[in-house]
C-alpha cells in the first residue's frame, strides 16, 4: 500500500518541489493549497509518477479546511507524512504598522495552523503504525538581528521551538527544516536586481533540491525533535536529540 503525504502550500514554490520529490520516492500526495488550480496542476504531475494524488483547495487558517485535508488523506489510506510548508509574510505592512488582525493572521498561518494540523493527523498516523511531521520554518526565526517582518520571524521561531518541544509523540516524529533564502523563481528575479554588495551580504541562494533532500532524509531517518538549518553557502547544521540523526551531514 502506498504511503500518503500531506503537503500544505503544495501548489507552487517549495511545496510543489517537495510534493514532486516525495512522489518520486513513491509517496502518494495530498496537495493542499489556497490556489485550487495550482493544487490540481501539481496533483496531476504527482500522478505522473504512478502514485495517487488528491488536490484540496484549502486555507490552513480555516479549521473546516484542515478537516477536509485530513479527510482526503484518509480516503487515500493515510496519512503517514505531513509537511507543514504553507506560510508567508503579512502582505503590505508588518508589525507594528499592521493591525492586530493582519499580524494575527500571519501568526495563524505560520504557527497555529501547523500546530492544529499536526494535532489532527496524530490519530490517523498512529492507526497506520506511526508517521512523520516535517515543519518548514525559516532562518528568519533564528538569531538576534533586526528583521523586516517581526510577526513572521516570531512565528517561525515558535515553529522551531514547537518541534524541539514535541519530539516524538507515541510513534509520530516531529521534525523541522530551517532554510535560508531558497532559489525559487521569485528569489532569482530579486537576486538579479541586487547589487554585488547586497548579494555578498545575503549569501547564495539555496537550491530547492537541497531542501527537498533534507525533508526526505528526515522523513526516512530523522529522530523526533531534530531541527536542520540550511544556511546559504554553508554546511547544514543538525540540532538533534540525544539519539542523533542518521541522515545527511556536512
Amino acid at each position: 500500500m502506498t504511503d500518503i503525504a500531506i503537503i500544505t502550500g503544495g501548489g507552487g514554490g517549495l511545496g510543489r518541489e517537495i510534493a514532486l520529490g516525495l512522489a518520486g520516492a513513491g509517496y502518494g500526495v495530498v496537495v493542499a493549497d489556497v490556489d485550487e488550480r495550482a493544487a490540481h496542476t501539481c496533483a496531476a504531475l504527482v500522478e505522473g509518477y504512478g502514485v495517487p494524488a488528491r488536490a484540496v483547495r484549502a486555507d490552513v487558517r480555516d479549521d473546516a479546511d484542515l478537516d477536509r485535508i485530513v479527510a482526503a488523506a484518509r480516503e487515500l489510506g493515510g496519512p503517514r507524512v505531513l509537511v507543514n510548508n504553507a506560510g508567508g509574510w503579512t502582505p503590505g505592512r508588518q508589525y507594528p504598522a499592521a493591525t492586530a488582525a493582519e499580524w494575527g493572521a500571519t501568526i495563524q498561518l505560520n504557527l497555529v495552523a501547523p500546530m492544529r494540523l499536526t494535532q489532527l493527523v496524530l490519530e490517523p498516523m498512529r492507526a497506520h503504525g506511526g508517521g512523520a511531521v516535517v515543519n518548514v520554518a525559516s532562518s528568519g526565526g533564528v538569531g538576534f538581528d533586526p528583521y523586516g517582518s517581526p510577526e513572521y520571524g516570531a512565528a517561525k521561531a515558535g515553529l522551531i521551538r514547537l518541534t524541539s518541544s514535541l519530539g516524538a509523540l507515541d510513534g509520530v516524529r516531529v521534525m523541522c527544516v530551517v532554510p535560508d533564502w531558497i532559489g525559487l523563481d521569485r528569489a532569482h528575479a530579486q537576486w538579479e536586481r541586487m547589487s554585488a554588495a547586497e548579494r555578498d551580504r545575503s549569501g547564495p541562494l539555496i537550491p530547492p533540491s537541497e531542501v527537498v533532500a533534507v525533508v526526505r532524509d528526515l522523513i526516512r531517518d530523522g529522530a523526533g525533535g531534530t531541527v536542520v538549518e540550511l544556511p546559504g553557502g554553508g554546511p547544514l547544521t543538525v540540532h538533534a536529540p540525544r539519539d542523533g540523526w542518521p541522515g545527511r551531514s556536512g
